[in-house]
């Protein structure tokens, strides 16, 4: 429910792929993430808005995610979850609804909906591409293949 799959991040032949996962996990610990899971190549995560963190953490907008090596191709593939922000903004517009509603404010109740899309759009425009740079970060700091 609410997954957005959005993209690849390609890494060169370097980088050692066989533990590019345990790289990328300990980077999503130290951005806080509630929980983090390695299962071979794939890394699951749990995050969102409901942790001790900063609103500009870059998984605040995610719920959780995963990511998955594929040393084939030479790229992470990551999926991101955003339910909790679909369901936050959509408590806040209701409220805010239900607000103007009751103070009689009903002909600005058009406005509405673009607030939702507002707190839903901006953040994912805003959360897509930061996350993208983070596991961009990350590849670039994966460690190498020894040569030999």
């Amino acid at each position: 429910m609410f997954t957005i799959r959005t993209g690849t991040v390609p890494f060169d032949q370097g980088v050692d792929s066989t533990s590019l996962p345990v790289h990328l996990a300990g980077r999503l610990r130290s951005v806080n993430a509630s929980t983090v899971e390695i299962l071979g190549n794939h890394v699951a995560f749990t995050a969102g808005v409901f942790r001790l963190v900063g609103n500009w953490n870059v998984l605040v907008p995610f719920g959780s995610g995963d990511l998955t090596v594929d040393s084939i191709a030479c790229e992470v593939r990551y999926t991101l979850n955003c339910w909790q922000l679909v369901v936050i903004a959509t408590v806040m517009t209701g409220l805010m609804a239900a607000f103007l509603l009751l103070s009689g404010g009903n002909q600005v109740l058009w406005f509405v909906p673009f607030v939702w899309l507002w707190l839903v759009g901006g953040n994912l425009a805003i959360g897509i591409p930061r996350f993208r740079s983070f596991i961009a970060r990350a590849v670039t700091t994966a460690p190498r293949r020894v040569a030999g």
